[in-house]
């Protein structure tokens, strides 16, 4: 069982656990931390680490964080080194959070790893600049769309 847990700048990481819940239903062991100005590192540190423990299973934890060099992903840095099977990933979108939530991981850490790596690639290959897309082509065929 691969656990997910949210970790970001003000409410953002609620938000988006509620887009991902409306494509793709209620979502189990995927959690969130919210933090302010006011926590410091070990403050965020030990948000995070209650999250891991609430759930109860051996499953691996990714983090997704925000910003990489953020308060966000520090604090979750600390975690990797004091605990095994968790995976910190940065730059937290709806696309990227989608991969990661479809991919099943196996509890081998080269395996997770490795799949981890193809949804961050995967979900890099979401992010364009449309305009430039609807200039070199019709925008229905980049996208795969039809008109409606």
């Amino acid at each position: 069982m691969k656990n997910i847990i949210l970790v970001t700048h003000a409410d953002f990481a609620k938000g988006i656990l509620t887009s991902l819940e409306l494509v793709m239903g209620k979502a189990d062991h995927i959690d969130y931390v919210s933090i302010s100005a006011e926590e410091t590192i070990p403050d965020i540190t030990a948000m995070i680490e209650t999250k891991v423990n609430s759930f109860h299973n051996d499953g691996c934890t990714v983090i997704i964080s925000d910003i990489i060099g953020g308060s966000t992903t520090r604090a979750a840095m600390e975690l990797i080194g004091r605990r095994e099977k968790i995976y910190l990933i940065t730059g937290l979108n709806l696309g990227l959070l989608l991969e990661v939530a479809m991919i099943p991981l196996s509890g081998e850490e080269q395996s997770d790893r490795q799949a981890l790596r193809n949804a961050i690639e995967s979900s890099k290959h979401t992010i364009s600049l449309v305009n430039d897309s609807m200039e070199e082509q019709d925008f229905n065929q980049v996208s795969g769309f039809d008109e409606l």
